[in-house]
């Protein structure tokens, strides 16, 4: 009982700096759970897996987040780990648009910045005109995603540009993203870029496998019914096996349906947030997500973060003991 009121007053002054460090994350935050019904936002000894996300990019400083949070390093470090998967090839880094070669614009590519999100341009065929593609990619390098919302795994990325080859030109791309907690892979998002483009989430099951869920995703209000393409399995393994290292993670794949390419590994989800799940407790973006498996639970910490990262294990391992899982 002492320890528990002990760890409750370290929670609370946690939670207090929270609230003074990260106010507008925090508020917005609390404003999307209460339309849910959610009346008290928890970051210091998070429940729920928007929580989780802001606490992440609060506290859990993993050095590896820098390096998969830039496009460019990324692609090194898998190659560096001996994961056995395909990547999209890079065919041109710099710092100014003006650069890439001739002989780069005349094949199809995405110009995309190594520093960010959604900061991707498509360039299918040899432009007529480079200029206005070349000022939005260099408008790319006045943005850093570390500064804005504490997504704090950006903050170190130096800020570059990449042209990398772009894949499945003669087919409809369809992209797979595997959402992983530890080895397991909870859910799956696969989108397919026709006309119209849509999409699906396939939710692991108790008793194996995974079920398409009927609600629609931010991708496309179009629900895909169709099966999951022949890759889907080999992503499965590849997800698996890069997540295994990793409290949380979410692996962006592409395919044709038959080959299969690792384009990103994503630690802030959606810039920090999970998509009409992180307010419910039961939700598989939460179920398995276990916050003593993060860098900063597995990793001494100094200062008050040593104090707080104890009290936070204990609240953990007491809430499981309580029988109420991680939530």
């Amino acid at each position: 009982m002492l320890w528990w009121i002990i760890d409750g007053a370290i929670l609370l002054s946690v939670e207090g700096w929270v609230r003074v460090t990260a106010y507008r994350q925090w508020r917005l935050l609390r404003r999307r759970q209460r339309r849910y019904g959610v009346r008290r936002v928890r970051i210091a000894a998070p429940r729920l897996a928007d929580e989780k996300f802001l606490w992440r990019r609060l506290f859990d400083h993993d050095p590896r987040f820098t390096v998969l949070s830039d496009k460019i390093a990324c692609k090194d470090w898998v190659r560096e780990q001996g994961f056995a998967v395909k990547l999209p090839r890079t065919l041109w880094t710099g710092d100014d648009a003006r650069d890439i070669p001739d002989a780069v614009w005349a094949q199809p590519i995405y110009i995309k910045a190594g520093h960010g999100w959604q900061m991707n341009i498509p360039v299918l065929s040899e432009p007529a005109d480079r200029m206005p593609l070349i000022a939005q990619a260099n408008e790319f390098m006045a943005q850093s995603h570390g500064l804005e919302g504490h997504q704090w795994g950006y903050a170190n990325v130096p800020r570059q540009l990449l042209a990398e080859e772009a894949l499945f030109l003669d087919t409809d791309l369809i992209e797979i993203k595997y959402y992983t907690f530890g080895s397991i892979v909870e859910q799956m998002v696969i989108s397919r870029h026709g006309d119209p483009t849509t999409s699906a989430r396939w939710l692991r099951q108790e008793s194996g496998g995974y079920a398409r869920d009927d609600r629609p995703t931010t991708v496309s209000p179009i629900i895909d019914v169709l099966p999951l393409p022949p890759a889907a399995d080999e992503g499965l393994r590849i997800a698996a096996e890069i997540g295994a290292g990793f409290d949380q993670m979410r692996i962006d794949t592409m395919t044709d349906g038959e080959d299969i390419y690792v384009g990103e590994i994503t630690v802030y989800n959606q810039g920090g947030r999970a998509h009409s799940q992180g307010h419910y407790a039961e939700a598989p973006l939460n179920r398995s997500w276990d916050l003593r498996r993060s860098w900063f639970l597995t990793h001494p910490q100094s200062g008050w973060r040593a104090i707080y990262s104890s009290a936070l294990r204990r609240r953990i391992d007491a809430r499981e003991r309580q029988g109420h899982g991680l939530a």
